[in-house]
């Protein structure tokens, strides 16, 4: 099949590949999406945001009262509403239930995938020989068969949440810059990547765009004028929005940009610090089994650094850890930010192994990962106390790595090929049990499930009084359906409480099933 030295292969097989690759993502994070309640934080903030912003879309006053974010009735100056503008058409149209709210974030999320195919293949986009344009593609479906396949990209895509989508713009940003090197009109798309990024979390758009500045700069690589006009067209939505959202709440719409968005360079944000090696803790325990092939992979780009794609995918790595490392404010979803570099990468050292073979110790690797899965499924199922853990995710994965593995060390092309099938399946089922197992949201485990209180909330009377004594959970009041206080102020009125301590002249109404968080009445005192 011809090219058309555009860096996109012509004819059905060019959108052939990505939306296969599209479709086997959904096939991996879908399933089981609403089998544990959303997560404090940030899904019952954003889903709450979300519905509150649709409510605004739907009953406000003027048609353009939905365009700016509000939370309970006030406005919510945190985010701009990109993604929570769909997910609460969704919910208006589909309901409240959990995989409703979690269903738009992980179908963006998940275009992560053939989108890192698009960027691959467009690092080297007018090869030589029809052998170079193969090996070209097959390091682009390496690259994208590695970030489906990465526990903490397929767990967090599945989450309520901005970070997939935010890694899926900043690929389309990078993919569209790229490409319009050739074909001009690609920078729109690059610009509405761009758009996306500023409704999502604006300040992220000068990190991702002085990475790709830094790295033309390395190319030498000039922009042409056509190229620069379709950016800008494509950064127009964007742009708009804020030049709104300004002129609608003055110096309140900075509030993004610095002390929620920039301010987390400098100073800790609530009581979220953290040090620069909470995202490389992060990367070296949810990495595997791919991250072995992280050190071949930088060996092949630092080979290849006087080429487009080791120059790329070089500085994209640099570049988003100079994003992410200094931060002063760290949680851990911020790593999410380094998994497209690192599956790049390891795509490269994948490629390389299914080639010839070597270095032999990664097929080592992949077989000794297997045997400690295994033996953790073992030692999981004599001595562990309850059944819940996931001991069939932790067979299927060790199974898959032991039989790859051998199949990876084999002297043939088609040996090596059918290793590398098994490790996917493998690790693709071990997935799919550990979403069925429960246990996938493992932040859970360290709270109460707000479910039952927010039932007996939502019974209440209309103008009933809710107050919460501890920890603020935005997913309690989103299950609820109303606002809960943190003041006393109405404490000599008749009022509801939900405490975990002995509320002293208060009636018990019920308790949760975990803990002793309970339901409280207490009714008016002199």
């Amino acid at each position: 099949m011809n090219h058309n030295g555009t860096g996109v292969v012509p004819g059905r097989r060019a959108a052939f590949t990505p939306l296969l690759l599209w479709t086997l993502t959904l096939l991996l994070w879908l399933p089981w999406l609403g089998n544990l309640p959303l997560r404090d934080w940030d899904e019952g903030l954003v889903a709450t945001v979300a519905r509150s912003t649709w409510h605004q879309v739907v009953e406000g006053h003027h048609p353009l009262d939905g365009l700016i974010a509000y939370k309970w009735g006030g406005a919510y100056l945190n985010k701009p509403p990109g993604l929570h503008w769909l997910i609460g058409g969704a919910v208006d149209n589909f309901g409240e239930a959990d995989w409703v709210v979690r269903l738009v974030p992980c179908l963006l999320s998940s275009l992560a995938v053939p989108l890192i195919y698009w960027l691959r293949c467009g690092l080297n986009p007018t090869p030589a020989t029809p052998d170079a344009r193969r090996q070209r593609d097959r390091r682009a479906l390496m690259a994208a068969l590695i970030l489906m396949t990465l526990l903490p990209m397929a767990r967090h895509g599945r989450l309520a949440m901005l970070d997939g989508t935010l890694v899926s713009c900043s690929l389309l940003l990078w993919s569209g810059w790229v490409t319009s090197r050739t074909t001009h009109w690609h920078a729109l798309l690059a610009g509405l990547g761009g758009s996306g990024i500023l409704l999502l979390k604006p300040p992220a758009l000068l990190g991702f765009l002085l990475i790709a500045l830094a790295i033309s700069l390395w190319e030498r690589w000039p922009w042409r004028t056509p190229a620069l006009s379709w950016f800008g067209l494509g950064l127009l939505p964007g742009i708009g929005w804020h030049g709104w959202h300004l002129h609608q709440r003055g110096a309140d719409a900075l509030v993004m940009w610095g002390g929620q968005g920039l301010g987390r360079i400098t100073e800790v944000v609530g009581e979220n610090q953290g040090a620069w090696v909470m995202p490389i803790t992060e990367v070296l325990e949810g990495g595997w089994p791919w991250l072995l092939l992280l050190p071949t992979g930088l060996a092949w780009a630092w080979r290849h650094r006087q080429q487009s794609s080791g120059r790329w995918e070089l500085g994209l790595l640099i570049g988003s850890a100079a994003v992410v490392l200094p931060l002063r404010t760290q949680l851990p979803w911020y790593s999410h930010l380094l998994w497209p570099p690192i599956a790049l990468l390891c795509g490269e050292g994948l490629a390389q192994l299914l080639q010839t073979g070597k270095p032999r110790w990664l097929s080592w690797g992949f077989q000794l990962l297997g045997v400690v899965s295994l033996v953790l499924a073992g030692l999981t199922s004599l001595f562990a106390a309850t059944n819940q853990l996931p001991i069939a995710a932790l067979l299927l994965a060790g199974l898959g790595l032991l039989i790859g593995g051998t199949g990876l060390r084999g002297t043939s092309l088609r040996s090596r090929h059918r290793g590398l099938v098994a490790v996917l399946v493998g690790w693709g089922l071990a997935l799919l049990m550990l979403w069925q197992s429960q246990l996938w949201l493992w932040e859970l485990n360290e709270s109460w499930d707000p479910r039952p209180i927010a039932g007996l909330i939502r019974q209440l009377p209309e103008d009933a009084v809710v107050i919460l004594k501890g920890p603020t959970r935005p997913s309690l009041g989103w299950y609820a359906g109303q606002e809960l206080l943190h003041s006393n102020d109405t404490d000599a009125n008749e009022h509801w409480r939900v405490s975990r301590q002995q509320e002293h002249e208060c009636e018990k109404v019920s308790a949760a099933q975990e803990r002793d968080w309970a339901l409280w009445h207490c009714p008016a005192t002199p």
